[in-house]
């Protein structure tokens, strides 16, 4: 896994963009939190809240046209994100169909023989080729199955 901190301001510049302050604080809330944000979350956690969420928004949205952030799982009404697979790792994501909470899966459960076989029968049935996948589970967390 890359470092962020190093590898996104570099891939910022070689862009032509500018690491400015809001993007700074965007990206170092993104460092220092494991697991998938909302942008109210990511908003809520900058100390000061030295931008507005319209800017939290625009650089969210900079970030994943450049690659580095991802949507993590997404639901009626809300969308997390997080950094990409590059600087996490691969995961699976469990998302609550009722509150929303995400709970991250780290052991890829389509590793191996059970990937190759998914990726045989879909060329073989309907002529796609699998390059990457990411799968998302939906239920209810232990909070809102008890309720």
């Amino acid at each position: 896994m890359r470092d962020p901190d190093v590898v996104i301001p570099r891939l910022l510049s070689s862009r032509g963009f500018r690491l400015t302050r809001p993007r700074q604080a965007v990206l170092k809330v993104f460092a220092e939190t494991e697991g998938p944000m909302s942008a109210a979350e990511i908003y809520s956690r900058i100390e000061g809240h030295r931008i507005d969420l319209v800017s939290v928004y625009r650089t969210i949205r900079l970030l994943q046209d450049i690659g580095v952030v991802r949507v993590a799982g997404s639901g009626p009404g809300f969308q997390r994100f997080e950094l990409s697979e590059e600087f996490t790792g691969h995961h699976h994501h469990l998302i609550c169909q009722v509150c929303g909470q995400i709970k991250e899966l780290a052991n890829c459960m389509l590793e191996g023989k059970a990937l190759d076989l998914l990726k045989k029968r879909t060329l073989r049935s309907v002529g796609f080729m699998i390059t990457d996948h990411d799968v998302q589970l939906f239920g209810r967390c232990a909070n809102c199955y008890a309720a």
